[in-house]
């Protein structure tokens, strides 16, 4: 191509074709570059990369707005600013794409693009409908109060849980927050309260909450009794399945810590933690009513803090499971080994998420 060729007038089409193939950070950057680069990227409806990247959260400091994200396709760390005062003392408890759910200082939530900055309020605490109290104190801070046993908020989110959904296109959004393991509410798009869903009594049966999924219109609960409870939210009101699983696999083992995922297909899995090693996953067999074992997730690979399988791309690792514990690690369950793939000092924290942006 000739050097007096402007790239800033270059073919339409060959350009959308060019930028649909980046990653989310060099497409950022392509769009800023000129005016006709951004006009063509306004008809792209979506970026999304396929393969899991690792978002850092500082040090807590106050006065900071920034995290990082680190590509483990290609090795690079990149700086993300301008996410809001006091960003690194906020707690991050769960991911939807590009979205994040915080938690500030003064026990607030809300949800942020960490690429487009746009941000969602949600309701305070205090206007939850259910048996929970929530009491603010003056210092900005809460208590929690069920069955008239209190707790300062950030002693029980020392065990709390949470699922976020967002929807790019309309920016609907469904927020399932795990408070300890004794209570479950939920807030959504049109709502301006929380809503509690029992744990303990009524159809659901929950007993408590070790670990949560969201995929598809439904809720997958596993309880503290590793059973399974499935809640359906495509309707107004959230309702449980008949399908939900009695079956405990661990009932004879005294390490009854698990996790749950959700496959492509909308088959459910069940893993146990042990720190470094990848072992005895579980599938819930055709009839919904016990557990087979699995030797292979085939072309697809596990994301347990989205809780999710994605389907094997150019780049990542089929029949694997990407794994947190304080650092970030990767297994191939072939092998039943977790290769750590970033370590995380004892002041940060990390998570794995799958970043996507659509143009507005």
């Amino acid at each position: 191509m000739s050097n007096n060729v402007k790239w800033s007038e270059l073919n339409a089409d060959v350009l959308q074709s060019i930028l649909e193939r980046l990653s989310i950070i060099n497409y950022l950057k392509a769009r800023s570059v000129c005016k006709n680069w951004h006009v063509v990227c306004k008809q792209i409806s979506s970026i999304q990369d396929k393969f899991p990247w690792i978002i850092i959260f500082p040090r807590r400091r106050p006065k900071s707005s920034t995290c990082q994200v680190f590509n483990p396709q290609d090795g690079k760390l990149y700086t993300l600013r301008n996410l809001g005062n006091d960003f690194s003392t906020h707690q991050c408890i769960a991911t939807s794409g590009s979205w994040l759910l915080m938690l500030d200082l003064r026990s607030n939530l809300y949800v942020l693009n960490v690429f487009t900055r746009e941000r969602i309020d949600l309701p305070p605490l205090e206007s939850h409908q259910g048996r929970l109290q929530v009491n603010r104190l003056q210092n900005n801070t809460f208590t929690f109060m069920i069955n008239q046993s209190s707790a300062p908020a950030r002693n029980v989110l020392n065990r709390t849980k949470a699922v976020l959904w967002v929807d790019e296109k309309t920016k609907g959004y469904l927020v399932v927050w795990s408070i300890g393991l004794s209570y479950i509410m939920y807030t959504k798009n049109g709502f301006d309260f929380w809503r509690e869903i029992p744990t303990k009594e009524g159809p659901e049966n929950l007993h408590g909450c070790q670990d949560i999924v969201y995929k598809d219109n439904n809720l997958y609960i596993l309880t503290g009794l590793n059973r399974i409870r499935i809640l359906d939210y495509s309707q107004e009101l959230p309702r449980a399945l008949l399908d939900n699983v009695d079956d405990d696999p661990f009932r004879d083992d005294q390490r009854r810590r698990g996790k749950i995922g959700v496959t492509v297909s909308g088959e459910v899995l069940m893993v146990k933690n042990r720190l470094k090693q990848v072992f005895n996953i579980l599938k819930m067999n055709s009839d919904g009513t016990s557990w087979d074992e699995v030797e292979s997730l085939g072309e697809e690979s596990w994301i347990t803090d989205l809780g999710v399988t994605v389907p094997g791309v150019d780049g990542s690792r089929p029949n694997s499971i990407y794994y947190r514990d304080r650092s970030l690690y990767c297994g191939d369950l072939s092998v039943q080994v977790l290769e750590m793939i970033l370590e995380v000092d004892k002041n940060g924290h990390a998570r794995w998420f799958i970043p996507s942006l659509r143009e507005l």
